[in-house]
């Protein structure tokens, strides 16, 4: 069994994350996930190993607005 979790990113509020709708245009992309990672290249999510996956999805709790912050180190730092 896989496990995804849908960031919730370029959607229009309210929308299933299967929504395309981009409103910030394509260039910023949408559809992002977290996904259990199967050994192969991913274009624009974030893979990690299954036993991971199932520890955050058991940590995460939606009542919270948990946030996702993505970057390089550099990026981040400041």
């Amino acid at each position: 069994m896989d496990y995804v979790i849908a960031i919730n990113y370029n959607r229009l509020p309210g929308t299933s994350p299967m929504d395309g709708t981009e409103p910030l245009g394509e260039s910023r992309c949408g559809g992002i996930w977290i996904h259990v990672d199967h050994g192969g290249p991913t274009p624009a999510w974030v893979s990690i190993c299954k036993a991971h996956m199932k520890q955050l999805l058991r940590t995460l709790d939606p009542a919270d607005h948990p946030v996702v912050v993505m970057g390089d180190a550099a990026s981040l730092a400041g």
